[in-house]
């Protein structure tokens, strides 16, 4: 015997090993299969009790887990080292070779010293029993149904549950709409903060003013695991804080009685470019119409000073309720006319041009805020409707972009603003408070509002104003008292008012106890949830 028998005996002891590891591989499969399976229906049940993952996602990972559990069990199976001696013990045992397998190894390799001679018989002995082992009989590569019995049962009880719709899905799509419309409205805001930031019109103050109210609103939007009440109700902050920075730094009282002191002032001719521009609200140029008066004053004859002074004087009585710096220059100025100090007057319309510069920029500030907060609005009706379903929708409590009354309508009514310097904006900002109607889309849904109780001898009757948005000789007035009959008597009832007029008022009183702490945390979230469900 030579060095290639025992090659040939090592090649038939791996071909033994490696038929030895397919029937072991099919023996662990059903094992495997049955781990798998009960490792995936652990991922299912966990998505039924917590919003994780979708079906389909659920599917994949169960999928993944049975083939990740499959392909250990290969891996261990092929990959376990075993050396010569090892497959030597295992082919005597298996095929029943009287230790012959195991003796030839430890002869060839030395561990067991004899006699070359005897060795070589010995090696001889081992392949000549080897070539009559019947190697399908001794290691058979078949599949037992029993085995697989467990297995099966734990896919179709998978297959059940699988069958049933998860309930958590509706709440997880929910969460998934919410927290990338929130996302979303955050890189919104973002951009708004860089916008006023780059706005050269608004002095630095302003800038930060109008910032702040964003920068807390995209603070709280960033926080974890922010729920759609609470990125409403910060949206909505801000949304009403911009509006009321718009009424503080540019008041519609002021706009109009502008608009009217430049009325006043269209009949002079002397004064025609200063009222063009207070009549078409650009305090700019109201601001360097004055200025070229204030140059003029000292070539205009007597009784051009004595006209321009009463029109300065009526134009001061216009606006003294106001702007009382305003109206104080102005008087100024006419007094000093009338007193035939052009020098003094000449010092009162500059004060009065800068007083009017000032007031243009709080007036783009305040466009600049109004039409934020229109955008803030499309904001907030994108993130109350995240998630909701059609049903919800119909029924009013989750209202989509495009409803009436929507942000985007605002939100495009903003931009004339802007544009227009402040003709259309003068308009809607009168009522851009939070919660008012946008103008554009149907007849607003109204609310019934209890009557006041009678108060004898006191009082005045009030008169609300009709809200009609389309179809006005249809449109039933919204003071009209709505009368309740009771047992045969009719008695005066309470008013209808549009829903979306009131609404902001409630849900901001909401907002400030809440922060106020007055609220239980219990119920907390519930007040979050119950004004969310209500967003027109």
């Amino acid at each position: 015997m030579t060095g290639g028998d025992f090659e040939s005996l090592t090649l038939l002891l791996r071909h033994w090993d490696r038929r030895r590891r397919k029937q072991e591989l099919l023996r662990m499969l059903p094992s495997a299969a049955l781990v798998g399976l009960l490792l995936s229906l652990g991922v299912v049940l966990l998505s039924f009790a917590r919003p994780l993952w979708t079906r389909s996602e659920t599917a994949q990972i169960a999928i993944a887990v049975i083939a990740a559990v499959l392909l250990v069990a290969c891996f261990f199976v092929a990959l376990r080292p075993r050396d010569l001696s090892e497959r030597a013990r295992f082919a005597d045992r298996q095929f029943g070779l009287r230790e012959r397998m195991i003796t030839a190894v430890e002869v060839q390799s030395g561990s067991l010293p004899v006699n070359p001679e005897l060795a070589s018989l010995q090696l001889g002995d081992a392949l000549a029993a080897s070539r009559r082992v019947d190697v399908s009989r001794g290691i058979p590569l078949t599949l037992r149904i029993k085995d697989w019995t467990p297995a099966l049962a734990a896919l179709a009880v998978l297959a059940v549950i699988f069958w049933f719709p998860n309930p958590q899905e509706a709440i997880l799509l929910e969460q998934r709409a919410v927290e990338e419309a929130v996302a979303e409205q955050a890189e919104t805001l973002t951009g708004l903060i860089q916008e006023i930031e780059a706005n050269e019109r608004l002095p630095a103050g302003r800038r930060e003013t109008l910032q702040e109210p964003l920068e807390e609103a995209l603070a709280a939007l960033q926080e974890p695991g922010i729920t759609r009440q609470e990125a409403v109700a910060a949206i909505s902050k801000a949304e009403t804080e911009l509006r009321d920075l718009g009424q503080q730094m540019d008041p519609p009282e002021l706009r109009e009685a502008l608009e009217q002191a430049g009325a006043a002032l269209a009949g002079s001719e002397i004064a025609e470019e200063l009222a063009e521009a207070l009549q078409d609200g650009r305090r700019d140029q109201a601001a360097d119409a004055l200025r070229s008066l204030a140059a003029e004053l000292p070539g205009m004859s007597s009784a051009e000073q004595s006209g321009l002074a009463n029109s300065l004087s009526e134009v001061a009585a216009m606006i003294g309720e106001t702007d009382a710096a305003l109206s104080d220059a102005l008087a100024r100025a006419a007094a000093s006319l009338e007193d035939g100090d052009v020098t003094e007057a000449v010092e009162a319309l500059g004060e009065t041009a800068a007083l009017l510069a000032a007031s243009s920029e709080l007036a783009d500030a305040a466009r600049e805020a109004q039409a934020t907060a229109d955008r803030l609005a499309t904001a907030r009706q994108q993130v109350a409707a995240a998630g909701s379903s059609p049903e919800s929708d119909e029924s009013g409590q989750a209202t989509g972009a495009g409803a009436p009354g929507s942000g985007q309508e605002s939100a495009g009514n903003g931009g004339q603003h802007a544009e227009n310097g402040g003709a259309a904006g003068s308009q809607n900002g009168d009522q851009a408070g939070a919660g008012s109607p946008s103008q554009g889309g149907g007849h607003v849904e109204s609310i019934f509002v209890p009557a006041q109780p009678r108060i004898e001898d006191g009082g005045q009757n009030l008169e609300l104003d009709v809200q009609c948005l389309e179809g006005v000789a249809g449109c039933a007035p919204v003071g009209v008292q709505s009368p309740i009959t009771t047992e045969g008597q009719t008695t005066a009832g309470g008013s209808l008012v549009p829903y979306d007029q009131v609404f902001g008022s409630y849900r901001d009183a909401a907002i400030e106890a809440l922060a106020s702490g007055n609220i239980p945390l219990g119920l907390q979230d519930l007040v979050r949830e119950y004004f969310s469900a209500l967003e027109p």
